[in-house]
């Protein structure tokens, strides 16, 4: 066995120097990488919760839009359907009723 020199002394102390701080920096690189997996994981977790509101969103939107244009041909069509014959006959009776009752209703002297 050799006797261990100074500068070999120096040296094996800058080699454990360097050995420590590679721990140290191996260690401090495993804790970001594990923040950024967690941060990672809830980005892709928001992604996903924004993608189903987004379809959600969607589809309540087409929803809304198909019951509006229903309501709107609904109230077209109804503004547009003519009076029924029968609905006008029904009409002039009444008036003529009307005309009659009040008619009968004046003193007239003869």
């Amino acid at each position: 066995m050799t006797a261990e020199t100074p500068q070999d002394a120096y040296n094996r102390g800058v080699v454990d120097t360097r050995l420590d701080n590679h721990d140290a920096q191996i260690a401090a690189t495993n804790a970001l990488l594990a923040r950024t997996i967690s941060i990672e994981q809830s980005l892709t977790s928001t992604v996903q919760t924004l993608t189903e509101a987004r379809v959600t969103d969607a589809a309540t939107r087409v929803a809304t839009a198909q019951a509006v244009k229903e309501a709107k041909d609904l109230t077209e069509s109804q503004a547009h359907e003519g009076w029924s014959p029968v609905a006008k006959l029904a009409t002039a009776v009444g008036i003529l009723a009307v005309i009659w009752a009040v008619l009968s209703a004046l003193p007239f002297s003869v």
